[in-house]
Parts: structure tokens; sequence; C-alpha cells
């Protein structure tokens, strides 16, 4: 599974055909997060470092949370169940405005893998919304169906995020002593 990810990865650091399409997208968004106050806010600069990754956490443990409710939990975690895909879909939408500030730096190959990181994480948060919505209409099983669907949706984007980070040094800094001197 890892090696299929990774030659699925390396095949989209590779796929100029994205970037007409990357180009126009980064053109026509990056106004709405450029302007000072909003930068500051999405960059994490207020913080010393990016926001992004930390926000992912709350939606991709809310959604790994309700996974592990619903498999092994009973008809009495269900409301709790349903009410992390909710925080999770709620959280995803700062966290994917914080992540599309965060690509708007990136070029070439990062700019590639995080367009298509962007995109399976944008399926992940509507399969999860369906999940939430069939929850709340009684129907428990397709709702379980669907975020366990979901799951591995975003597992595939998480991966290309991480790919990002740790693979290509998207948004890590050089100078940055705190990240590169990890032992």
């Amino acid at each position: 599974m890892i090696k299929a990810l990774q030659q699925l990865t390396e095949r989209i650091e590779h796929a100029r055909s994205l970037d007409s399409v990357i180009g126009f997208a980064k053109k026509n968004v990056g106004p709405l997060t450029q302007k000072p106050v909003v930068k500051e806010v999405l960059s994490g600069e207020f913080m010393g470092h990016p926001l992004h990754p930390l926000m992912t956490d709350i939606p991709i443990g809310a959604w790994s949370m309700s996974a592990l409710l619903d498999v092994l939990g009973g008809e009495e975690l269900e409301d709790a169940s349903t009410i992390l895909v909710g925080v999770g879909v709620l959280s995803a939408v700062p966290t994917a405005v914080t992540g599309l500030h965060d690509w708007q730096k990136t070029t070439g190959e990062s700019s590639r893998v995080g367009f298509v990181h962007a995109a399976i994480m944008d399926v992940t948060v509507l399969v999860y919304a369906g999940s939430l919505a069939a929850r709340l209409t009684g129907r428990s099983t397709m709702g379980k169906l669907l975020g366990l669907t979901g799951m591995g949706v975003m597992s595939v984007g998480g991966f290309l995020g991480g790919h990002l980070t740790y693979a290509l040094g998207a948004n890590v800094e050089d100078t940055s002593p705190a990240l590169r001197s990890v032992s």
C-alpha cells in the first residue's frame, strides 16, 4: 500500500498538466489570502510557526475518534460519533483555508502535490458531510459506512500532506531550528 502511495505521489509531482489549473487557482485565490491581517492569521505568524498543521489535528482527531466509536461502540455511542463527525466537518473549513494560504507559497512539485492533497481533502469533507446528513436523518448504518469511507480517503490525503512537509519541505524554513534539528 505504501509503495502504491509513493508511486502515486511521484506521478503527481511530475504531472505538469496540473500547472495551468494551479496557476489559475493561485491567481484567483491569492488576493483573498494575502491581505495583511488575513495573511498574519492564516499563516500562523502570531504563533511563530504555520497554523495549518495544528489545525489538521481537529478534524483528523474528531473523525478518527468517530471511526473508533462506530467500530467498537454500540447504539449508545452513536450520538457521540455524530457529534464528532460534525466537529470534523465544521473544523475542516478553517483548516482548509489555512492550507490554502500555505499552498500559495508553493511551486513546482510541492504545488502539484498540494493541489491534489487539497482536492482529496475536499472529497473527504464531502464524504463526511454525507455521513453527517445520513446520521442526522436516522440512517446510522449509511452514516457509519460513509464515515469509514471518509477515513480511507482522508488517509490518502494525509499521506500527501505529510509528503509535502517531510519529503518536499513545503512551508518549512531552512532557518527553523525547531523543525530542522529534531533528533
